[in-house]
């Protein structure tokens, strides 16, 4: 399936999604790139407050958008990644039986998986600013980015052996 296509199937039923996925190989350049993806994504999404920010505060939008850029696609990657690490950690401490690269999948999908919710985000906080439709769109959004993890974790944890 394609990429749209899991999005849509992960909203629709998560747990099906991630077992349908810990079901397939996995490999690191599969998780780099739901990783990057998710972040590009997120990069893009601040734009628009970024554009908001600059004309109202008068400050320059390029330095804003290379400081976003550095953040998105540099740092957030090598802290997500340590993220997937410590998850890994527990996982295995309580049991689980997949590999560090599935449950790095998993995680990462996630992520990719609620990046829609956080372009929606990103167009309300740059065209309304900041108020309670930010507020209910970014709980939206982290609820969703919750509900995804922790279906990858638990089919992770019910899916049995590594494989």
């Amino acid at each position: 399936m394609s990429v749209v296509s899991n999005v849509i199937y992960t909203y629709r039923s998560p747990s099906k999604a991630f077992e349908l996925m810990y079901g397939r190989p996995t490999n690191e350049a599969t998780s780099l790139g739901y990783l990057m993806g998710a972040c590009f994504l997120t990069y893009v999404a601040q734009w628009p407050y970024l554009a908001r920010q600059s004309h109202l505060e008068d400050f320059n939008l390029q330095t804003s958008l290379a400081a976003s850029l550095l953040a998105w696609l540099l740092i957030a990657p090598l802290l997500l990644y340590c993220v997937a690490i410590l998850v890994y950690f527990l996982h295995r401490a309580l049991g689980g039986g997949k590999t560090s690269g599935q449950i790095r999948v998993g995680l990462f999908w996630s992520f990719f998986a609620a990046t829609p919710m956080m372009m929606l985000f990103g167009l309300v906080k740059g065209f309304l600013g900041s108020g309670t439709a930010e507020n209910v769109v970014g709980f939206f959004w982290f609820i969703a980015l919750s509900y995804f993890i922790l279906c990858a974790v638990v089919r992770a944890k019910v899916g049995g052996a590594a494989q």
